[in-house]
């Protein structure tokens, strides 16, 4: 791995620093350091590598809690989740969550980004994002009309489908639903299989897609273990960020501009950290204002998982598989095919529903897994010793509103994160009806025949009340966060159509965290898209004659 860490060896600075090499940042680092011209410094707090665990598709549950390469945050305590404090992992590590998250390939409903697009966002309308999300993908489905074949992206389909998938699906239209067979189609409605950031049974993190085969441009530098404290903004205009790596700090310059790619809780802990952000708050922590922009931290939107399971007839499921003998069998059938249950995601197959008819598109996501675990006393993964399957299910638009704020100002202090799951009522009601879709589901014909009873959340669980208090006792997050720093105009607008942050100059976030409104479904291949569509408005920027940097946004 290509790995430097003093800025002195670059003593006239780069062109572009970018803080994180996520799911956005990696992007960037491929496209602006196309142009050998361009020195390019891309900074992650998390390891320059890629273990065993990232690489395997099934290793996921192994990176859940590991300190290493997630930054296992937690929220405060939900008011509407009976005082609970919930788990947020997220990527430490080059490829960031791309690197240890499921591997679903979702974009969202095209309305998504039409709201955008009418929110006064222009130029992120569907038909503006599309050729993004083309360009950054090699499909398995690909066609000339939604899908890329040429991107450095991966996106394929399992190789085989579990017969109880299959049942899946088919329940799903015997329910009343109809076939999607392509639900990244920007039409979600129906029930379909999921497709997956895995190219030969090799998860396709960004980092292994985007920086593995340009590691050695010489104007591309790479620095892991690398912690930004806070972006450097002399006179309103960012000029480099200071950082730390392995006990020493650094100053490293930026002629263009900095971009944060630091993720939903990252980016605004840093803006923050860096003077930028609520006056008052900044003001008492002690740190020196240069710009007040309220919305930084606010706006922060995520998908709750809604979490059901059921034990099934012996042979419809993996579990068996991942067990004993047989996982060390498939094991090292992968080591030699990397075909088998380790080369897949953990959900195979999704329906898209309504909470009520009166929503124009689908409010609700089921995932469907073909295997069943639960975690130990000593936080490690169990595949249960029963035949068993699993859901989640999701609340796609949650009118929830939460925030990130700082804890302190010292640079490694984990912010403070409140989701405040459910705080809006019609959440409570899309948190019931996805039960309720589930077992609609799974009581319909092939998949009620396979089913021997239900584990999650339980028979006991019957009424709207009763299901709403399991949801209040059990959700946990999808692993959505997006919004901290959102594009617009209006006074609570972060950065603007370009992702420019409002009133200084130089500096850009480029990452989940610009999403004004959350988009229905994963949110990993709509970050990649951010980071396409930023690269080419960063290089547009650049190449104009006369610079486009100026003091632009909501007063």
């Amino acid at each position: 791995m290509k790995q430097s860490h003093t800025s002195a060896e670059t003593p006239s600075g780069y062109d572009y620093i970018i803080v994180g090499a996520g799911s956005a940042g990696c992007v960037l680092a491929h496209r602006l350091s196309a142009n050998p011209k361009v020195k390019v410094l891309v900074l992650e707090a998390g390891p320059d590598e890629e273990p065993f665990w990232v690489r395997t598709p099934a290793g996921v549950g192994g990176l859940f809690l590991d300190p290493r390469l997630n930054w296992k945050f937690w929220t405060d305590e939900e008011a509407k989740l009976s005082g609970r404090r919930v788990y947020w992992p997220r990527g430490k590590i080059v490829g960031g969550s791309s690197a240890i998250n499921g591997m679903i390939y979702m974009r969202g409903e095209s309305a998504d980004y039409n709201r955008w697009d009418e929110l006064g966002n222009r130029g992120w309308s569907w038909a503006e994002v599309l050729p993004y999300f083309k360009k950054a993908e090699s499909s398995d489905l690909a066609n000339g009309d939604h899908r890329g074949e040429t991107g450095p992206l991966r996106v394929s389909r399992p190789y085989a489908q579990h017969p109880i998938t299959d049942a899946f699906v088919q329940a799903g239209v015997a329910a009343g639903l109809t076939v999607n067979p392509d639900v990244t189609s920007g039409v979600q409605d129906g029930v379909g299989y999921v497709q997956h950031t895995i190219g030969n049974g090799i998860r396709h993190s960004t980092a292994r897609a985007y920086l593995r085969p340009i590691r050695q441009r010489k104007n591309l530098t790479i620095i892991g273990d690398a912690l930004v404290h806070r972006v450097v903004i002399e006179n309103g205009r960012a000029i480099g960020v200071k950082y730390q790596c392995r006990g020493s700090d650094f100053v490293a310059q930026a002629h263009r501009e900095v971009i944060l790619s630091a993720g939903a809780v990252g980016s605004p802990q840093i803006l923050m950290l860096s003077g930028v952000g609520p006056r008052d708050q900044l003001q008492a922590l002690g740190l020196d204002i240069k710009s007040d922009l309220p919305g930084v931290g606010e706006n922060l939107q995520d998908h709750l998982a809604v979490n059901a399971g059921y034990e099934v007839a012996a042979g419809m499921s993996l579990n068996i598989g991942l067990r004993g003998v047989r996982k060390a069998i498939n094991g090292a059938r992968y080591l030699l095919t990397k075909k088998g249950p380790l080369a897949v995601g953990v959900s195979h197959a999704v329906a898209f529903v309504r909470s009520t008819e009166a929503v124009a598109t689908p409010d609700l996501q089921i995932s469907f897994r073909p295997l069943s675990l639960a975690f130990d006393k000593n936080d490690r993964v169990q595949i249960h010793r029963f035949p068993g399957v699993q859901f989640a299910g999701a609340i796609l638009r949650p009118q929830s509103r939460g925030v990130i704020r700082l804890r302190s100002a010292d640079p490694t202090a984990a912010p403070s994160i409140r989701a405040n799951y459910l705080s809006a009522a019609g959440d409570e009601r899309c948190a019931v009806a996805v039960l309720q879709w589930i077992r609609r589901i799974v009581g319909s014909p092939p998949l009620k025949d396979l089913v021997q009873r239900e584990d999650l959340p339980g028979p006991q669980y019957r009424n709207d009340e009763e299901l709403l208090s399991f949801v209040r006792n059990s959700s946990q997050t999808l692993y959505h966060p997006v919004g901290t720093c959102k594009m617009g105009s209006d006074k609570w607008a972060v950065v603007d159509e370009r992702l420019r942050v409002h009133r200084v100059l130089n500096l850009r976030v480029v990452d989940a965290s610009i999403m004004p409104t959350i988009v229905s479904g994963n949110t990993n291949a709509p970050t990649i898209m951010i980071g396409e569509k930023a690269a080419d408005m960063i290089l547009q920027d650049a190449g104009r004659s006369e610079p486009q940097q100026q003091f632009h946004g909501a007063a």
